[in-house]
């Protein structure tokens, strides 16, 4: 099951095999029972109830059949700050009690996000107000080149508005677009939709293009995923 809050995204079910991937979200990990494995870069080995990535660590999960709970927190909220301090210096590691309880607690997601962010004292974030316009207008039209029409509304260079981004985001402009665009056509195939539907509804250029950004970036492609979450439905992923 999918499930989209404001800034986060999250998946609960079994967890399919991953090919080796780095996506711009912090990911919270946590087993409904047993332990979640999480191989990462430099030959890291994580276990444990429940783990914290920062973004752009390189990993994979293995198939497991138990049900597990892996959330998309978006690198611009505060909560995503707040969860990578927990595990700094490092960029992977095991989710200290106040988090891990939270996320194995039986509450719906939605609940398990407000009681972090309650649990963290999550403040509000002030972004650059020239970028926060710019993730609106980005957000609202997935069209090429919205970066180079935003940057020039603002009378900033691209240049400078991606440097913003990458300062305030701690990732790339165009990562959190595809993060965008990824995020429209899970929403779409939640819903039921096609695959070809989905795409264009993320603003892909077709279902091929969504293939191999979802793989890229979530190490699994749409079909996969929608086996997992529906294998009885053929209807999602035509």
């Amino acid at each position: 099951m999918f499930v989209f809050g404001d800034g986060w995204a999250a998946y609960e079910g079994p967890c399919a095999a991953h090919d080796s991937h780095a996506h711009v979200a912090v990911q919270l990990t946590a087993a409904r029972s047993g332990l979640v494995h999480l191989a990462a870069d430099r030959g890291r080995e994580l276990w444990g109830e429940a783990l914290i990535l920062a973004p752009r660590v390189r990993h994979r999960m293995p198939a497991s059949a138990d049900v597990v709970l892996l959330v998309y927190v978006e690198t611009h909220t505060p909560l995503a700050s707040k969860l990578v301090a927990l595990i700094a210096p490092d960029d992977a590691g095991p989710a200290p009690p106040i988090v891990r309880d939270r996320l194995l607690s039986n509450e719906p997601t939605d609940q398990i996000m407000r009681g972090l962010k309650a649990d963290l004292g999550e403040a509000t974030r002030v972004l650059d107000p020239r970028l926060e316009w710019a993730l609106l207008r980005a957000s609202q039209s997935p069209a090429p080149g919205t970066i180079a029409r935003a940057a020039s509304a603002l009378n900033l260079s691209t240049a400078r508005l991606r440097a913003l981004a990458q300062a305030q985001l701690s990732a790339p402009l165009s990562q959190w677009l595809l993060w965008r665009k990824l995020e429209r056509s899970g929403r779409a195939l939640a819903a039921g939709a096609p695959l070809s539907e989905a795409a264009l509804a993320g603003g892909f250029a077709d279902q091929a293009h969504l293939n191999r950004t979802m793989k890229r970036m979530f190490g699994v492609t749409p079909f996969e995923a929608a086996q997992v979450v529906r294998p009885s439905d053929k209807r999602s992923v035509q």
